[in-house]
């Protein structure tokens, strides 16, 4: 979350953003806090054509009412355990007299408040010089270290690094998933156990990274999770796992399924004849529809093996840039259905 004064600052770091790490700008949303007027109409409209992907907001009249009503329009927008990147001085908010530029950074602070579970990270710019003596203490007295603030004119030496390893560190998993016969989207995942518990119980089934593939075998296992996953989840390996990442890769893709022989080559020996390898397939799956509640989620079709249309299914992945990463836990209680954005 990127929270500015003035249009242009949020056009340089969003410019440097996308140099160096365009995937970052998908993840992220700005908050345009410039006056009314054409300028920042057409800055807005900049922001449109150049970032598509970005998500945008203005506030309205009544979101600047005072630091509380722009913080819950800020944490709505905002990811449990996300980053805001405030300016220290917001300048054109109505609410805050001239001579008191500095109380901006209590809207930070009024943010993470409002998050009782997973609060998010916050990190300031600046582009004066001397503010450590001028509003120091009032940073440590919101809980802010004012040696945490950022040079707003370093944006590629410090700044970006700075974003991108925080992404990296605490979203380290990517999510694609389907719903229904919509599109495939995709969202990242932080460790705690919480969030990906809420994924696993948004989607029928998902299948999570476990542990890496045993030498010579070339297949990693996994953690099966989901609503219609008995018990909650499972851990599958070999074999199996790889079967669950094919079936839900060929669901996301909208895919012709997979074919029975196909599957019986993969699980059985090299030198089985077609009437074999249909008989290994039909084992194989009768073990991936018993870790379901409902078997028949999976169905037989023209000679292939597919997940049927209307289950939710999700495929979750370690991010490239976030190197290896534990596999997940899951732990006990039942949180919310909603799905992060």
């Amino acid at each position: 979350m990127v929270v500015e004064d003035h249009l242009y600052h949020t056009t340089e770091l969003l410019a440097a953003l996308a140099a160096a790490r365009p995937d970052i700008i998908a993840q992220t949303t700005a908050v345009a806090l410039d006056r009314p007027g054409p300028d920042t109409d057409a800055g807005v409209a900049e922001w449109h054509e150049r970032f598509p992907e970005l998500q945008i907001r203005t506030p309205d009249p009544g979101d600047l009412v005072d630091a509380s009503s722009l913080a819950r329009v800020i944490a709505r927008l905002l990811r449990p355990g996300g980053l805001v990147v405030q300016d220290v001085q917001l300048s054109t908010l109505p609410f805050l007299p001239a001579d008191r530029w500095w109380e901006s950074i209590y809207v930070a602070a009024t943010v993470r408040g409002l998050f009782a579970d997973r609060a998010p990270t916050v990190r300031f710019l600046s582009n004066k010089r001397g503010y450590e003596a001028t509003f120091g203490r009032d940073l440590l007295e919101a809980g802010f270290d004012p040696r945490d603030v950022m040079d707003k004119s370093a944006l590629p030496d410090t700044v970006v690094p700075t974003i991108a390893a925080f992404l990296d560190r605490e979203f380290p998993f990517e999510v694609r998933a389907r719903d229904g016969e919509s599109g495939t989207r995709r969202w990242l995942v932080g460790r705690a156990d919480a969030e990906r518990a809420e994924i696993s119980y948004t989607l029928d089934v998902v299948l999570w990274p476990g542990d890496a593939p045993r030498p010579g075998s070339g297949q990693a296992g996994g953690e099966l999770a989901g609503r219609v996953v008995a018990a909650g989840t499972q851990a599958v390996r070999g074999g199996e796992a790889e079967s669950w990442r094919q079936l839900i890769d060929d669901r996301l893709s909208g895919g012709p399924g997979l074919a029975v022989v196909d599957v019986g080559r993969r699980v059985g020996p090299p030198d089985a004849e077609r009437a074999e390898l249909t008989n290994l397939a039909a084992r194989h799956v009768h073990t991936l529809r018993s870790r379901l509640v409902d078997p028949a989620a999976i169905v037989t079709k023209d000679h292939a093996y597919r997940l049927t249309p209307e289950l939710h299914a999700g495929l979750v992945s370690v991010r490239a840039a976030a190197g290896a990463a534990p596999p997940p836990t899951f732990a006990g209680g039942r949180p919310s259905t909603k799905v992060p954005q």
